[in-house]
């Protein structure tokens, strides 16, 4: 629901899924003094304990610092916007058959 201050869920661009399956070679192993700029290009939170970050294409694991700051940083204070479809769709779970509502994201 969209109030005065803030847009409808329309007025937001809709996200593009960046993941990527390419399982690269070339990973950021900094030993110290090192330093490595680049732009974020992927981010998979649900690899490794804390995640693991693409920059120009190069992943790299990610402590809990470096989660939190890219967390800080890139997500809170942003505006997001979430529509459940009024569409059920469903899968199988094992032989049993299970519905749903999907969901979608957007953000400003």
């Amino acid at each position: 629901m969209a109030t005065k201050d803030s847009p409808s869920f329309d007025d937001l661009d809709p996200v593009e899924d960046a993941s990527s399956d390419d399982n690269g070679s070339d990973w950021i192993d900094l030993d110290a003094g090192e330093e490595f700029v680049g732009r974020i290009t992927g981010y998979n939170p649900s690899a490794g304990y804390n995640g693991v970050i693409e920059l120009d294409g190069r992943p790299m694991y990610l402590n809990a610092t470096l989660k939190n700051q890219l967390i800080a940083a890139l997500v809170e204070g942003r505006m997001m916007a979430v529509r459940v479809s009024e569409e059920e769709e469903t899968f199988d779970d094992d032989g049993e058959e299970r519905s749903y509502h999907p969901k979608e994201a957007r953000f400003k």
